[in-house]
């Protein structure tokens, strides 16, 4: 009897083992903001403009390391490019957002900057690597 007691203990505590996502202590924080490279007309050298996004860039978390996967919750940056997700537990996640850029025929395109991050540790608050958008003209 006692044999069994063990094993359904030592059973229902390897079965809680939880897959990352809400429901735990931690948060993800980080920044967006945008490059612009231009060529000076005075003196032709490239020059690069640093700005904060406005408000509104969408930020998604996949609750996981698989970037092929769909977003799971997305955070819209406020007023300085910042974002935030809350409530994390022990696990690989994936951020991202969308970049735009233009090629050499004008045309704008976006495409996607990953960033992944391992929270390990509970009440932890991560910051993740900012994500810097280029802009060429």
């Amino acid at each position: 009897m006692r044999v069994a007691l063990f094993l359904s203990i030592v059973f229902f505590m390897t079965s809680c083992d939880k897959d990352p996502g809400e429901g735990g202590t931690s948060s993800i924080n980080g920044e967006v903001y945008k490059i612009f490279t231009f060529q000076n007309p005075n003196t032709g050298n490239w020059d690069t403009s640093y700005y904060q996004l406005d408000a509104g860039k969408d930020v998604f978390i996949i609750y996981s390391d698989n970037q092929s996967e769909i977003y799971d919750d997305k955070f819209e940056t406020d007023y300085n490019g910042m974002y935030h997700f809350e409530y994390l537990r022990n696990g690989n996640y994936t951020i991202y957002t969308y970049a735009d850029s233009t090629d050499a025929s004008n045309v704008r395109y976006d495409y996607p900057v990953f960033r992944n991050i391992k929270i390990t540790s509970s009440n932890s608050i991560m910051t993740a690597k900012d994500f810097v958008i280029e802009e060429n003209q």
